[in-house]
């Protein structure tokens, strides 16, 4: 696997930029590969740890979580990410292996874009990903009293 930031002025104008980050291997390559079918520009990361630099080197325009990671949880990312002003485009996407009920709570804590079960990447991903780059993070959305 691609062990440098992507550069989006080495990827030809197709798809989405998305970064995947899960410290499960298969898991994660499974997504990478789903996602680069799907005609995306994908780049894996088996950590958390380097990916603001990743997203901001790489012109990122989707990332995709795991909540469950032993350094910091996806949750816990997504809203460091969200607080940083040069990330205001950026779609988040939390996948999580726990039932979407449980879940959604957090996602709705942190407003990401999309919450995904890793039971259903295969289906939902792709759209997901095409929404979450319409939809970004929200936090720094005007509220619509003003």
């Amino acid at each position: 696997m691609n062990t440098s930031p992507p550069n989006s002025s080495l990827f030809p104008q197709r798809g989405h930029r998305v970064l995947v980050v899960d410290d499960d291997d298969v898991a994660r390559e499974t997504m990478v590969e789903l996602l680069l079918n799907a005609g995306h520009q994908v780049f894996g990361l088996p950590s958390p740890i380097g990916a603001t630099k990743h997203i901001l080197d790489g012109d990122i325009e989707v990332v995709v979580l795991d909540v469950m990671m032993p350094s910091i949880r996806g949750d816990k990312l997504a809203v460091l990410l969200g607080r940083n002003p040069r990330l205001r485009h950026l779609g988040v996407i939390l996948v999580t292996g726990a039932p979407l009920a449980e879940v959604d709570v957090v996602a709705g804590a942190v407003r990401a874009s999309a919450v995904v079960e890793k039971s259903a990447v295969h289906t939902d991903l792709d759209a997901a990903v095409r929404r979450a780059v319409r939809i970004p993070l929200v936090s720094h959305r005007p509220s619509p009293a003003g």
